[in-house]
């Protein structure tokens, strides 16, 4: 009997995370290459009766026969073999259980609860069934009438069962209080182990009656004697151990780590009597597989971040078979500790399996079914890659594979993530290493199909393609520096401080590149009102900066527009190249100070005017005989033209001659002074 995760109602929809193609890194528009050679890139597509090797090799897998299951039935979480081959599959969200017998499916018994969560068999064929959320145990009759054992004060889940033959001993391990409980003959219970942990998830029973029990909270597992004395047998990395399997003394442990651990009753607190809550987990959880040697050593021999293991059984030759809740896959581990992707179905979630006693099955949710491994090879075998995304419409080239015997290879392709019918159909086969058929398109799926060779090993696949070229877009110029002030201050509502002048403008610039070529950048020039565009730079100058210096000693004042024109001719043939541009908004150039002129002294009163060719006069100050500086308004009190006339009241200076400094500052910070000898 294994188990399944404690919070499966939550995952019952499972989780498809959509796996990015392998690309060989690419700065620019040039010849590119898909790479599926190894056991990740190969297993992270989809698997049709085949199987993917930790050692890189695809190979056909077992041969499977799918028995559905009524559409009502919405997962299989638990099931039991009896001797006669007949299977048991206990189900949600009705809680029922249904009979196998070949194909045949019929309903055995309904509980009335939500869950049947633990199937296991007694005595004289006799079938127990636990449930959740409500914690109730049944015996199931031959004619599907049930009969309810005495529950425990406190159950509200029942996990895992185990049935001792030797005792007539049923064991069941329950939540949220975190106990193992034992049924004798007649249906009374005892506490065989009472933990810590919230809830105990997880049984296994030894040929000697000796019990190992798994926990939730700190994932430990326990070992119960016959005395009922307990020993713990390794702390795990995680927070719940999911599954437990047995066999020839050697422990399987599934050992999962949840990224966000369900609220429940607390783990100490014994006496709660309230239900315990859980919240939905957002994603499946991390899965790991310890093996326990009959020594005690713990190895860790299989691990995945993609999706937690559900169910855990072993093989005859003590290979470790496991379910997991990602993708609907089984993957195996072998005793060298080699592993492969054994089985992938459609449906999302294998919840629980079954191996060696008789022909393996295993049963699903996200897609209620039940799954027996048949004997013979399948005739239908065939390995699909993952969607593979060139980012852009991409023309496709050679397709290559390496491996033995004889394999059929076709690709299809699309413009969307997921295939659907607006994708071409699959392309002729190839039979050697070809040109891909399919048409231009960003998505492309490679098939290889095993049908012709049984013995055919696939090793590694290689798609060339050229991407597109895509243009890379200029989405902004502008100013920065000194000069950006300038201008921001003829923006502003309220003029701010002078800056200082330059003649350097700071052109800066950005720009949306979608395939990364390197870019080359020209930039030109025209006056406002103007329609003939100059150069800035020299026709050899290759900028491929976003920024650039610009100097304008030699340029007239007036309002510039200045364009950014950006080129992917760096990396792609002149053919194939793109370019684009944007021009900035009007920039103002003042690099001529201003005059000052007409200085007159008259009744104790200096007057003049400031003058400048572009404007607006932006600062008028005087200084007397070489002393400091003083602010002044124009006549009119406003700064606002080109042309700014004034009077200065020097009737408060002593008697005699006098130098008086008059300097006037436009708005791009360019001053300019001149002198007056006066006599009072």
């Amino acid at each position: 009997m294994t188990r399944r995760p404690l919070k499966a109602l939550a995952l019952t929809l499972g989780s498809a995370l959509l796996a990015l193609a392998t690309i060989a890194p690419a700065l620019a528009t040039t010849t590119e290459r898909f790479v599926l050679d190894d056991a990740d890139s190969l297993a992270a597509g989809r698997l049709e009766r085949t199987a993917v090797h930790s050692d890189g090799r695809v190979t056909i897998g077992p041969a499977l026969e799918r028995v559905a299951l009524p559409d009502d039935v919405a997962l299989v979480y638990s099931s039991a073999r009896a001797a006669d081959g007949t299977i048991y599959l206990g189900t949600g969200n009705d809680g029922k259980i249904f009979r196998v017998r070949g194909t045949t499916v019929e309903l055995h018994a309904a509980t009335g609860q939500l869950l049947v969560a633990a199937l296991t068999l007694g005595e004289g064929g006799a079938l127990y069934a636990g449930t959740s959320p409500e914690g109730r145990i049944y015996r199931v009759a031959a004619d599907g009438q049930l009969t309810e054992l005495p529950r425990p004060d406190g159950v509200e889940h029942v996990w895992d069962l185990a049935y001792d033959a030797r005792r007539g001993t049923l064991y069941a391990a329950t939540g949220p209080e975190g106990r193992v409980y034992a049924f004798d003959r007649g249906g009374r219970a005892s506490v065989r182990w009472d933990s810590t942990a919230s809830h105990v998830m997880s049984l296994a029973l030894a040929p000697d009656g000796t019990l190992y029990a798994g926990t939730s909270d700190d994932a430990l597992v326990v070992r119960i004697d016959d005395a009922g004395r307990v020993s713990v047998v390794h702390d795990f990395d995680g927070n719940e151990i999911t599954a437990l399997a047995l066999r020839a003394g050697v422990l399987a442990v599934a050992a999962n780590d949840f990224p966000d651990p369900p609220a429940i009753t607390s783990a100490h607190a014994k006496t709660q009597s309230g239900p315990s809550t859980r919240a939905p987990r957002p994603r499946p959880g991390k899965g790991r597989i310890w093996r326990v040697g009959t020594d005690g050593r713990a190895e860790r021999v299989f691990a995945q971040d993609e999706g937690h293991v559900t169910s855990l059984a072993f093989l005859d030759d003590g290979t470790i078979v496991a379910g997991t809740g990602h993708d609907g896959r089984i993957v195996r581990v072998a005793p060298d500790r080699s592993t492969s992707t054994w089985i992938d179905v459609d449906e999302r979630q294998v919840l629980d399996v079954s191996f060696g006693a008789g022909p393996g099955y295993f049963v699903t949710g996200d897609g209620a079914a039940l799954y027996r491994v048949t004997a013979g090879r399948p005739s239908d075998a065939a390995w699909h890659s993952k969607v593979l995304d060139a980012r852009f419409v991409a023309r496709w080239g050679q397709l290559a594979w390496r491996g033995d015997g004889q394999l059929a290879l076709s690709t299809r392709s699309g413009n969307t993530a997921t295939p659907d019918e607006t994708w071409s159909e699959w392309s002729a086969e190839l039979n050697a290493n070809g040109p891909v058929r399919s048409p231009p398109a960003r998505f492309l799926e490679v098939r290889a199909r095993f049908t012709r060779d049984p013995d055919a090993v696939l090793r590694a696949v290689t798609v060339y393609f050229l991407p597109q070229n895509q243009r890379a877009y200029v989405t902004e110029v502008r100013l920065e520096g000194p000069n950006k002030a300038a201008t921001d201050r003829m923006r502003a509502e309220r003029q701010s401080d002078v800056p200082d002048a330059s003649t350097s403008y700071k052109l800066a610039w950005s720009v949306e590149n979608p395939d990364g070529d390197r870019l080359r950048y020209r930039l030109r020039y025209r006056a406002e009102g103007q329609r003939i565009w100059r150069e800035i730079l020299r026709s050899d100058h290759v900028l491929t900066q976003t920024h650039h210096e610009w100097q304008t000693e030699a340029i007239p004042d007036g309002f510039y527009v200045v364009r950014v024109e950006a080129s992917d001719e760096l990396d792609n043939p002149r053919t194939l190249a793109l370019t684009d541009h944007r021009d900035s908004e009007p920039i103002r150039i003042d690099n001529h100070a201003p005059r000052v002129e007409e200085l007159r002294f008259a009744q104790g009163r200096l007057s003049g005017r400031a003058v400048d060719a572009l404007g607006p006069i932006a600062r008028l100050e005087y200084a007397v005989d070489g002393g400091e500086w003083i602010a002044f308004f124009p006549a009119d009190d406003l700064f606002d033209t080109a042309t700014e006339r004034f009077e200065i009241d020097l009737s408060s200076l002593a008697p005699g001659e006098h130098v008086v400094s008059v300097r006037a500052t436009d708005a791009s910070g360019n001053p300019a002074s001149a002198e007056a000898l006066i006599r009072r």
